[in-house]
């Protein structure tokens, strides 16, 4: 039944009040009152959100521009319909459908994305644009693009010394449900759903916010090229969802989407009866390190953190034949499959594999990240070149006196190569070593070429498969984690002190930060 169905002949007020649930239509707009001091508007020409005015204040951008699918559907076929409880806006453009979902008495606007192939933009998102001066603030980093532009038009110098980008804003999949912006009173939060079509793992990241003079923009990156791992998994995307409050952290039931399920014809849509569940044990893993368990395919992908016992488990899994894989903190150390079906519950079993030999000497710990080195707390949130960096340059680090700090998080050609590892070997300890070199992320063909006592140098190893993008001054050191490994000649060493010189080779060229190079995870020297 329509709870509200009349049609408006005009636009509709810029501010319009809440009221009872339901809707109302005109040549030019759809109008949901949630129930709830919610009301929102659709544009029915191009499917665009255009107005968002909770508890009677518009939070909507004063700038043109809607909160739009991708960069906007340009035109598109908008209806509307009431089942029950629930009101859905759906918005469709060739094989896209964007929907727009209000749930009696709840400030929140559910969303959900039907996109079998990629749009020719070569990327997927909702971008939310409101009202900078009614909620300024950013729930996390430095999101600001107010500055002097130093790299692309992304990537901003303020004029204390400080850095600022979008893509400070974005944190991991796996510790990002939710996101927002807020100011006196009010927040809007981005509730990312599920993310089993989204790509690159559980600690991909991507856009969150972004602030302009005018607008703050609240995202749910779907896909991207911003130093993307994976192909794009096409589909229905969500439900994920805006959630309005007075200023707090949403309670758990606003962001509740049980209400979604088949009946609302959803393009794409698996209910929880079409799903299986797996249960994994992990084991293995380093001490002190925390484990966890991913799926993936080319159609969907999940992951759960373990337990204190080792236990974890992934609920709400699409049917299929799935790659697992356990990851010792970010790095992975053991991988298997996996199949699941409708209704059923699986079991997974998997133990982290440590590479042979006797590790002599580390730098760091090899678990996907440069936790620890010189700037490494630093990466995620500012650009190298951010007067907060203490500063980049070659320098020599000694096995067993130099602190762990010393050690550069990255290697960069042009910036701070070589970096020197000094360290001793007594008489009855020159033999055949081995070095292994351990990397969550390389840019433009960057790989490590080894010198040893100034003379010897190691065959160079052929590029990694890396995300052809910028990645470490957009604020990740997330790419695909590769090793390194060198055999060192008995030859090449003597009693006493020894050193290792450590560069960014490629056959690529590249200046400053943006030259050919790579983030440590860690180094070892191994006994044959």
């Amino acid at each position: 039944m329509l709870l509200c169905a009349c049609l408006w002949a005009g636009t509709l007020p810029a501010d319009a009040q809440a009221g009872s649930f339901g809707f109302t239509q005109s040549d030019t707009r759809v109008v949901v009152d949630t129930g709830a001091n919610l009301v929102f508007s659709v544009d029915t020409r191009n499917g665009d959100l255009v107005s968002m005015v909770y508890h009677g204040d518009e939070l909507q951008t004063r700038e043109p521009k809607g909160s739009q699918i991708a960069s906007g559907l340009g035109a598109a076929q908008v209806e509307v319909h009431t089942m029950g409880d629930t009101i859905m806006v759906s918005a469709q453009a060739h094989d896209l459908s964007q929907y727009y979902i209000a749930h009696k008495g709840r400030s929140a606007i559910y969303l959900a994305t039907y996109a079998p192939t990629l749009l020719p933009i070569g990327e997927l998102r909702f971008v939310t644009r409101l009202d900078v001066g009614k909620l300024p603030k950013a729930a996390w980093g430095t999101d600001s693009n107010v500055g002097q532009a130093i790299e692309g038009k992304d990537v901003f110098l303020l004029p204390d010394g400080r850095t600022s980008s979008k893509f400070y804003s974005a944190r991991p999949m796996i510790d990002d449900p939710l996101h927002g912006v807020s100011g006196p009173a009010v927040a809007v939060y981005m509730l990312m759903g599920n993310r089993e079509l989204s790509a690159g793992g559980p600690f991909f990241k991507d856009i969150a916010t972004q602030k302009t003079l005018k607008t703050h923009e609240l995202y749910n990156y779907m896909f991207s090229n911003h130093t993307q791992t994976e192909p794009y998994r096409g589909g229905l995307h969500g439900p994920y969802g805006l959630l309005f409050t007075d200023g707090a952290v949403p309670a758990a039931a606003l962001g509740d989407l049980s209400f979604v399920n088949q009946s609302l014809g959803l393009k794409g849509f698996i209910g929880s009866a079409g799903r299986g569940t797996v249960s994994a044990h992990l084991s293995g893993v380093a001490t002190g390190l925390p484990a966890f368990v991913g799926l993936s395919n080319a159609a969907a992908q999940y992951w759960a953190r373990a337990d204190a016992n080792g236990n974890a488990q992934v609920e709400g899994v699409r049917p299929g034949h799935y790659r697992t894989t356990l990851y010792q903190n970010e790095l992975e150390v053991a991988r298997g499959t996996v199949d699941i079906m409708p209704g059923t519950h699986a079991q997974l079993t998997l133990n982290a594999q440590v590479p042979q030999g006797r590790v002599k000497w580390q730098i760091g710990m090899a678990d996907g990240t440069p936790a620890g080195f010189l700037n490494a707390s630093r990466l995620a949130s500012e650009h190298p070149s951010d007067s907060r960096m203490a500063p980049w340059k070659s320098l020599t680090y000694t096995v067993g006196s130099s602190p762990l700090s010393d050690f550069p998080a990255v290697q960069w050609r042009a910036v701070n190569s070589p970096t020197r590892i000094n360290f001793s070997l007594g008489p009855n300890e020159v033999r055949d070593y081995r070095l292994r070199l351990y990397v969550t992320l390389a840019q433009a063909g960057g790989r490590p070429q080894i010198k040893v006592n100034q003379g010897w140098e190691a065959p160079l190893p052929p590029a990694s498969n890396q995300p052809d993008s910028r990645g470490i001054t957009r604020g990740t050191y997330r790419g695909n984690n590769v090793l390194f490994e060198y055999v060192i000649p008995r030859t090449t060493l003597h009693a006493g002190l020894n050193s290792v010189d450590i560069s960014a080779a490629s056959g690529k060229v590249g200046d400053g930060f943006l030259s050919p190079g790579f983030v440590y995870d860690c180094v070892q020297w191994i006994e044959q």
